[in-house]
């Protein structure tokens, strides 16, 4: 039960990343501006009655290739609640911007103008302080005179906040798991190094080597996604910050539909792949704001993943093709259900749920090849000894010992050891024993593949064993002829599976 309280208060810090850690915030999202549009450069300071000056709220704030100049009141209520504290105007957003206060220029970010050339590109995010001295009591006047003319695509909603809160970080506004979302990618990276160390050991590099991709791409998404609540950076960085986000996202959906591709779709997997992407990559195009964007970048190839898995158990059900649906189905409703944080670190959570159990299949898939490799290796070493054996019983199983100026030929048959004693080697035979003059490697390589070495002085004929004994870490074998013959504990292994490749 403390583990699941555990989970539940990690889960609603991811999706709760907003929350601010100041005691009052006032936004001035709900306010309405009046908004003069490409004021001429000679006028320092324009008069909102003009008839370019029109009412706007919050959301129609566009300076991208305008020159933008807004008024709007502070809430009486604002200042009365930071009366206490320094007071920061709280700007995010695409543009270069510079704010006035009851008509006194309080600070810059950046140097808006009508002209490209001439503006100076501002920070994406900026905190003006607001000096209480040039306070009124009652009404007071804010003014922004804004521009974005250097950036690389057009955004529906360019500026993301406005507001008053106490003076400190512009932080404080933007990703606040931006930390744990630096251990996520931590989490990301390792398993791409494991995926990829994988990879080059196994026989089966596909599945892993997009399993690998996936954890870059989700690693990589996750980085551009968290930089904003790191760095400041200037405000076109923005957009391609955006694009990469998006990219990164395809990447790891394709990704994933190539994996799910590979497993179940056989010689058509290329027809999924190829369909897949066209279709992810015309939503993506076709369909404006980015967020919209990358989400389709995911869910796109996780659908169609699904329809794959579908198809598959409705040719032939089969419990691991199910419990991948079933995964893949908590997939997509748990994004579901958590929609509106898609681009917070809730989402990374459930990719790392998902690959943490892509993980285990796969340490279990490759665990399961070893093993059939293993057996297969040990059936063919059976196969191979029989073949010789069979191969030496069509030949003379004899070997030749000189003995007094003439040669013996023993049938190998009738050896029950070899044992070596000095310069030379006893041959233990049913019914007596025959000396030759040699080493004991000299007479192994006579021998057939029936006879192992099993002691630095001893090679036993496999045909006369009875059993094998554990001793300690010794062992010995009991042969036909109740002799006992020494088993080393080094040879131990590789003489119990002698035994039983013979057997």
């Amino acid at each position: 039960m403390r583990l699941y309280h555990i989970f539940v208060c990690l889960f609603s810090t991811l999706i709760c990343p907003n929350v601010s850690a100041t005691d009052s915030v006032y936004s001035l999202g709900t306010q309405t501006f009046t908004q003069c549009v490409d004021v001429p450069t000679s006028i320092n300071f324009p008069d909102f009655s003009q008839p370019n000056c029109q009412p706007v709220n919050f959301w129609e704030i566009d300076p991208q290739g305008r020159n933008l100049w807004l008024r709007t009141d502070i809430p009486d209520q604002a200042i009365l609640d930071l009366d206490n504290r320094p007071i920061g105007l709280y700007l995010l957003g695409k543009t270069s911007s510079v704010v006035y206060l009851n008509g006194i220029e309080i600070g810059n970010n950046g140097q808006p103008d009508i002209d490209q050339s001439e503006e100076i590109v501002g920070k994406m995010d900026h905190v003006f302080y607001l000096p209480k001295k040039h306070l009124k009591p009652e009404k007071n006047e804010l003014v922004l005179h804004l521009s974005a003319h250097h950036g690389y695509l057009d955004l529906t909603r360019p500026i993301h906040f406005l507001g008053l809160a106490t003076y400190g970080t512009n932080k404080i506004f933007i990703q606040k798991g931006s930390s744990l979302g630096l251990i996520f990618m931590g989490m990301f990276i390792l398993s791409s190094i494991y995926f990829g160390s994988l990879a080059l050991m196994s026989k089966e590099k596909s599945a892993l080597t997009l399993l690998f991709m996936m954890s870059i791409f989700v690693s990589a998404q996750l980085a551009a996604e968290i930089s904003r609540g790191i760095f400041d950076y200037s405000y076109p960085m923005q957009d391609i910050r955006l694009i990469c986000i998006a990219l990164f996202a395809m990447g790891f959906g394709l990704s994933l539909l190539a994996f799910f591709s590979h497993q179940f779709a056989g010689k058509h997997k290329h027809h999924w792949i190829y369909s897949g992407a066209l279709i992810t990559i015309l939503a993506m195009v076709l369909t404006p704001g980015f967020d919209i964007k990358t989400a389709f970048a995911i869910m796109l190839p996780v659908i169609i993943s699904s329809l794959l898995l579908i198809t598959t158990l409705a040719k032939n059900f089969n419990w691991y093709t199910a419990k991948y649906l079933v995964v893949m189905f908590v997939f997509i409703s748990t994004i579901v259900a958590t929609k509106q944080y898609f681009h917070e670190l809730a989402f990374y959570l459930i990719v790392a749920s998902l690959l943490t159990y892509l993980f285990f299949q796969q340490a279990k898939d490759y665990s399961n090849e070893l093993e059939i490799a293993q057996a297969e290796k040990t059936l063919r070493g059976k196969l191979e000894l029989k073949l010789e054996q069979m191969q030496q019983q069509k030949n003379a199983n004899f070997i030749n010992i000189p003995s007094a100026g003439k040669l013996d030929k023993v049938p190998t048959q009738e050896i029950f050891y070899c044992k070596a004693s000095g310069d030379y080697v006893e041959l233990k035979l049913q019914t007596k024993e025959v000396l030759y003059s040699g080493s004991l490697k000299a007479i192994a390589e006579q021998l057939p593949t029936t006879f192992i070495k099993v002691h630095r002085s001893y090679i036993v004929n496999l045909d006369k064993v009875i059993s094998l004994k554990r001793d300690g870490e010794n062992g010995h074998l009991i042969l036909s002829n109740k002799l006992q013959i020494p088993v080393s504990r080094r040879m131990l292994p590789q003489v119990k599976e002698s035994l039983i490749s013979h057997s």
